[in-house]
């Protein structure tokens, strides 16, 4: 009876002490990054309870590589890693991947760090953190975006690519336009949209959208996915231009970085 509850009582500390450490709420600047981006890293400790309080906080990373300088020791955290302090209980720290670490970019696909007291001793600081990089090689085909992974709040980049679609019209076209509409489940977002296209390569175009300032997006919206149709000229049998339409492409949208 008493080696089980030495046992609960065991049980019931390790959960506590978990409680004490978890609860970080991560965002980032932009939504989305490459290796070879700069991106601001906001950390909200509010409702981490061995940390929220103290100051300053400190960045302890490992992955994809230990900085120069590195992280120091557990009770003396080395001053280039000391965070800036946004608000109560809010601090960020500003990188650029491949620099920060040293490693080559394409090889950079997440990054692992936590928040601690410069002293660290006592369990004061987050769980381990992971974020995800995005990824600077793409496969190629009819219609790509950069970032690959792309969210309402950050300018994309949307290519396409005619040579590698299967659709005659949309392989034979000349394009001039995209025209967009954004989602919200299966409810439109703001009013259509036209964007002029540059060419880019032979057969390949791109435009530019920074969908929170493109479209009229209601507070509080989260857009789930963005719908493109390529708008152009085609020869008729007489050779005279007509006016047509693409496939529709869709894209999904992660907005929860």
């Amino acid at each position: 009876m008493q080696k089980i509850i030495l046992l609960l009582s065991f049980a019931m500390m390790t959960v506590f002490a978990k409680a004490q450490t978890s609860g970080a709420v991560v965002t980032t600047i932009p939504a989305n990054f490459t290796a070879l981006d700069q991106v601001k890293i906001i950390v909200d400790v509010s409702a981490v309870g061995n940390l929220a309080g103290q100051e300053p906080l400190y960045v302890w990373t490992w992955f994809p590589n230990e900085p120069t300088p590195g992280n120091g020791s557990w009770d003396n955290s080395n001053e280039a890693r000391k965070m800036v302090k946004e608000a109560p209980n809010k601090w960020s720290w500003t990188i650029t991947p491949a620099e920060f670490y040293n490693v080559p970019p394409g090889s950079i696909t997440q990054i692992k760090f936590l928040v601690k007291a410069k002293n660290g001793n006592g369990d004061k600081k987050t769980d381990d953190i992971t974020l995800t990089v995005a990824p600077l090689i793409y496969t190629p085909s009819d219609f790509r975006t950069f970032p690959s992974v792309v969210g309402q709040n950050e300018l994309i980049t949307v290519f396409f690519d005619q040579k590698l679609t299967s659709d005659l019209t949309s392989q034979r076209m000349t394009p001039t336009q995209a025209e967009v509409k954004l989602f919200a489940g299966n409810m439109q977002v703001g009013s259509t949209k036209t964007f002029n296209l540059t060419s880019v390569g032979v057969k390949e175009y791109s435009f530019h959208t920074l969908p929170k300032s493109d479209f009229s997006i209601p507070a509080g919206t989260l857009v789930t996915k963005m719908t493109i149709i390529y708008k152009g000229t085609l020869p008729d049998v007489n050779g005279v231009p007509t006016s047509v339409s693409s496939i529709t492409f869709e894209k999904l949208f992660d907005d929860l970085k």
